[in-house]
């Protein structure tokens, strides 16, 4: 034991293994700012931290600040097929759609149906957060452009929805409007905190959906050691593809979705990564 003890701390004194740090975006007296957590406190830092951001010396409590989402991703991008099923044909390399800026949301936001739907589909997922500009990466390199890892919740609008409230033919084949009902606004809500230099192996991921009266409609759980694929091998894929820069997210995909009405909660978390609380809202 001591001799293990011993190549951690040597470890970490050579600089290979990071400690692991909480971080945030907040708004205080109409200023935007990126800050640490460290307990009840918030270290305000000058910049986003993986812009080199540093410790400003000012400090504010936690209750005194508005989260925001804890980033300011320019580009979002979503994943399907990620988790493994019992019997299927996976591609080799991921498949993804993505999601406008204006989907970027966090902790307590409210979510409109937009008028086109009348009901939305949600789901739990954890969200890769980009540290690097990535391009071209091995997923050696596309390690180390992970900044850390936060709970996201996925919001999507479904065709039987839109078909319905649009008088379109309920039988009607759709491959473009499906992705399309994916964009939204505050469709990607996530964090409220990024946590970094932690393992996002075996963590369980979990859904609860809860009406206007404060009953549990439907409860779903279900563990990341399921993913196909490793968050570096989904980023080393995407970058093949698309370019991706620091503060933007990677929603990793997930295993099953509920639909949800307007009025009632979607609650996500995923363990020792935080929870999300959002109210879906009629247009």
């Amino acid at each position: 034991m001591l001799k293990i003890l011993a190549v951690l701390c040597s470890l970490f004194l050579s600089g290979n293994v990071m400690a692991s740090d909480i971080f945030c975006r907040f708004k205080l007296d109409d200023a935007r700012y990126y800050g640490r957590v460290v307990g009840k406190n918030i270290q305000i830092l000058s910049a986003a931290p993986w812009l080199g951001g540093v410790t400003t010396g000012r400090t504010v409590r936690l209750r005194k600040v508005t989260f925001l989402p804890p980033s300011d991703p320019q580009t979002i991008i979503g994943l399907a097929g990620s988790y493994k099923t019992p019997a299927d044909n996976p591609p080799r390399t991921v498949r993804w759609f993505a999601k406008s800026a204006s989907a970027a949301a966090t902790n307590g936001d409210r979510v409109e149906i937009p008028v086109s739907q009348d009901a939305l589909k949600v789901e739990v997922e954890l969200v890769i957060v980009i540290g690097k500009a990535v391009k071209n990466l091995s997923p050696g390199q596309a390690e180390a452009a992970i900044f850390g890892y936060t709970t996201g919740t996925g919001i999507f609008g479904f065709v039987d929805s839109y078909h319905r409230v649009n008088g379109e033919d309920r039988g009607r084949k759709e491959k473009i409007l499906a992705m399309g009902l994916k964009l939204g606004d505050k469709f990607a809500p996530f964090g409220p905190f990024i946590h970094t230099a932690v393992d996002w192996r075996n963590r369980e991921r979990k859904l609860e959906i809860i009406t206007a009266s404060g009953k549990v409609r439907a409860s779903y759980s279900n563990n990341t050691n399921g993913l196909r694929r490793t968050p570096a091998e989904m980023v080393s894929d995407l970058s093949k593809v698309i370019t991706l820069a620091p503060g933007d997210i990677i929603f990793s995909g997930t295993s099953k979705s509920f639909i949800i009405h307007g009025g009632e909660t979607v609650r996500t978390e995923v363990a020792g990564l935080g929870m999300l609380n959002n109210v879906i809202v009629k247009s």
